[in-house]
């Protein structure tokens, strides 16, 4: 979500008990704005939070010319310093899925991982990771799996380089209750004509990304009109704590994660 409209922003989001404090929100504020300054970012958002025993993790999100290339995400415990965080490596992707004690709080703590589905005697069975890595890594995933936008909400110029799109007005209440209307935050994995064939309103400077009514299972999205009906709620069965809200006919949207940084390996099972 956008730093500077999260007092705009307070009532729509409710994650997993979590609400955005007065105090929270003025914290926010402060520092990020600060981290914006220092490093010419044209647009900084607050990406969640990750629980941990010794101090939560608090998550940024700074974007300076491409919104999806020039993405470069932060952490802190203490709203002080927000160090930033290395560029995940599939290795580690892999091994968070398979990390299941909770976060410390300590980023250069080192933690052993024991992949039980490799032999005894393979080398690779035990490894180590920091505690950096593995947010990283977390955070990585998560994206590439419920990080979300409305459609229109990003467009792609004749150059090539993705906008948060200024002219931005908002789903109308048929849109938004379709899942089609919803896109990843990522390069498209589908075919680049998916979209061309499925959509007959085909736009290619909006229509650029993954719908994510193509993802597998079938429901592993919940979407919901509250509010009486003039807000849009998403919220990810695999990434619990991860909810998406869009105000429908305003430019207002915005995502947040507050959780323990765990996928539910077990939706295909629950559907």
């Amino acid at each position: 979500m956008d730093v500077h409209k999260l007092w705009q922003y307070k009532e729509y989001m409710n994650v997993n008990g979590f609400m955005l404090t007065s105090e929270l929100i003025t914290i926010l504020q402060n520092s990020l704005t600060l981290l914006q300054v220092e490093n010419h970012f044209a647009h900084i958002q607050y990406w969640g939070q990750i629980y941990a025993l010794s101090g939560d993790y608090h998550i940024a999100v700074g974007i300076t010319n491409d919104a999806m290339a020039d993405r470069k995400y932060f952490y802190t415990t203490d709203f002080k310093f927000w160090g930033l965080l290395p560029k995940a490596k599939r290795k580690y992707k892999l091994l968070s899925l398979i990390t299941f004690f909770p976060f410390h709080g300590n980023p250069s703590l080192k933690i052993k991982v024991l992949d039980e589905a490799l032999e005894e005697n393979n080398p690779d069975r035990c490894q180590f990771m920091k505690e950096e890595n593995r947010i990283a890594a977390t955070i990585a995933n998560i994206c590439d799996e419920a990080e979300i936008c409305a459609r229109g909400q990003l467009i792609k110029q004749p150059d090539g380089t993705v906008v948060i799109n200024p002219n931005f007005y908002g789903l109308n209440s048929a849109e938004a209750k379709q899942l089609k209307s919803y896109l990843h935050i990522r390069q498209a994995q589908q075919r680049w004509n998916t979209n061309l064939l499925t959509r007959p309103d085909y736009n290619y400077s909006m229509d650029f990304l993954d719908s994510i009514d193509q993802d597998i299972p079938n429901g592993c999205w919940n979407l919901s009109l509250e509010q009486s009906g003039t807000v849009a709620y998403l919220r990810s069965l695999y990434w619990p704590g991860m909810t998406y809200f869009h105000k429908i006919k305003t430019p207002d949207a915005g995502f947040l994660y507050v959780g323990n940084g765990r996928k539910n390996l077990d939706v295909p099972f629950l559907l």
